[in-house]
């Protein structure tokens, strides 16, 4: 039974496990796949921000553009002057022009825009070959495009924190997979050349964009968190349920041997006496026929007594005990099971008893408030040395009534006080069974007091004793 618990636990083990790195990657490939879609998104709207600024800002970039274009001219026309004295400044900048110096090409324009009537939306292409390197990049140019960036990212609802900025970056033919792949963690947008000879990038650098992603697939998130929670929660069950199972089967198994063994005893006893009486003449010795027949009563009352527990415990545990109540007064009671139980006891017993309070009347079921207390002092007495001290405190509440019961016996570990309540329970004591009994006592006390919607604690040390703690409503 233990190797298939073993097989069961490591089976339940692996399949947690097997899930829950199923799911890691599941997550995982979503989460890739969100940032990828997030950057490339990024990357579309950086387009259309530059594309939209330069259309609005066109025709100051071109005359920036032009003055900056004529300054050179005129430094370069001045610097050929100053070589060439003989040559006409007039020449010299009719010689630059023709040259098409610091002119963008417009090639690019004319094939991407063929009406000059309209702005129409240009190509990528176009912006990245014209557009950027036509805009004149500074502080206030960037501040300008990241205000216009973070409406348009907000508008699609995927803003999380960026910076937008210039940077130098190895060009195209230099970079490896390493330096895309650290871009992707690091999540920056793929970069657009502003000048490719200097190795001048824009790109977008966010700060931290987990908690938007983590947001994008929080639905997946949620259902892999319910899902690993009920799988954990239901194999947790099933563990503890086949524990339960194989625990209260040992138990089962206990309480069998031991009710073989005590039934064998009154049934062996009665059978040796009826033997005696027929075979050895007794029937003709009244005082001897009397001893035989007086002990073959009480062995089979004894039996009975032992059915009738069994049966009862059985009843309380399916459909719980028919509790007849009447009113009566505990205190009494409790006088009444004391002084039955030092009459009974084949051991010298002292009980010291103590109440405090003025009515003790309470509405229960008397029989079985009476045998609940007469199985914790019969425990009491059995699980004592030869001498035996037990102290019985009663105390009344407002609405309800307080017993306990301490005895000086061999305690019960804390390991097991969790479990001295449950059917077939016995405290293991390896193989000395000097102690008799099915494990029922305890059960059938705390089935009646919770009935009675009473509680019932326990608080034991071992080679010290045991007190048992009951409270019971007066109106039960």
């Amino acid at each position: 039974m233990l190797k298939k618990y073993k097989i069961l636990l490591a089976s339940i083990i692996l399949t947690i496990a097997g899930i829950i790195v199923v799911l890691v990657f599941w997550l995982f490939g979503s989460y890739y796949g969100q940032k990828q879609f997030f950057l490339g998104m990024t990357e579309h709207e950086l387009f259309d921000v530059v594309q939209d600024f330069y259309n609005e800002n066109e025709e100051q970039i071109q005359r920036d553009n032009q003055n900056q274009r004529t300054a050179r001219i005129e430094r370069l026309s001045s610097a050929f002057k100053e070589k060439y004295p003989e040559i006409n400044l007039d020449t010299a900048k009719k010689i630059i022009e023709g040259l098409n110096f610091g002119r963008r090409s417009t090639n690019d324009k004319t094939s991407s825009d063929s009406s000059n009537t309209g702005k129409t939306r240009m190509s990528r292409h176009y912006i990245s070959n014209y557009v950027v390197r036509t805009i004149n990049w500074n502080d206030t140019t960037l501040d300008s495009l990241k205000i216009r960036l973070t409406k348009a990212l907000e508008e699609r609802d995927m803003y999380s924190a960026f910076d937008l900025k210039i940077s130098n970056l190895p060009d195209e033919e230099s970079r490896t997979k390493e330096f895309y792949k650290q871009r992707f963690e690091d999540s920056k947008s793929k970069p657009i050349v502003v000048d490719q000879s200097e190795n001048l990038y824009l790109e977008v650098d966010y700060v931290n964009p987990n908690g938007y992603l983590l947001k994008k697939i929080s639905w997946q998130l949620i259902f892999s968190i319910i899902l690993v929670s009920a799988l954990i929660g239901t194999f947790l069950a099933l563990l503890s349920t086949v524990r339960k199972q194989n625990r209260l089967a040992k138990m089962r198994k206990a309480f069998v041997n031991n009710m073989t063994h005590e039934l064998k005893t009154p049934v062996s006893t009665v059978m040796a006496a009826v033997e005696s009486i027929q075979r050895f003449g007794a029937q003709d010795d009244k005082e001897r026929m009397n001893r035989y027949l007086a002990v073959s009563r009480q062995e089979l009352e004894h039996l009975s007594n032992m059915i009738e527990r069994v049966l009862q415990v059985d009843v309380a545990e399916t459909n719980g005990v028919q509790l007849e109540k009447s009113r009566f007064n505990l205190n009494q009671l409790i006088d009444e099971c004391t002084e039955n139980a030092k009459i009974f006891a084949k051991k010298k017993v002292e009980i010291a008893k103590s109440s405090s309070g003025t009515d003790f009347n309470i509405l229960a079921d008397q029989a079985h408030i009476k045998n609940v207390i007469s199985n914790l002092l019969d425990n009491a007495i059995k699980y004592a040395g030869d001498e035996v001290h037990i102290k019985i405190d009663l105390q009344e509440k407002d609405k309800s009534f307080i017993l306990s019961i301490s005895d000086n016996g061999i305690g019960i570990p804390k390991t097991y006080q969790k479990g001295v309540f449950d059917l077939f329970f016995r405290v293991p004591s390896g193989d000395i069974h000097n102690v008799k009994g099915f494990g029922l006592g305890l059960a059938y006390v705390k089935q009646i007091v919770q009935q009675h919607q009473g509680t019932i604690d326990l608080s034991s040390e071992e080679s010290v004793g045991s007190t048992f703690v009951i409270e019971l409503p007066k109106e039960a």
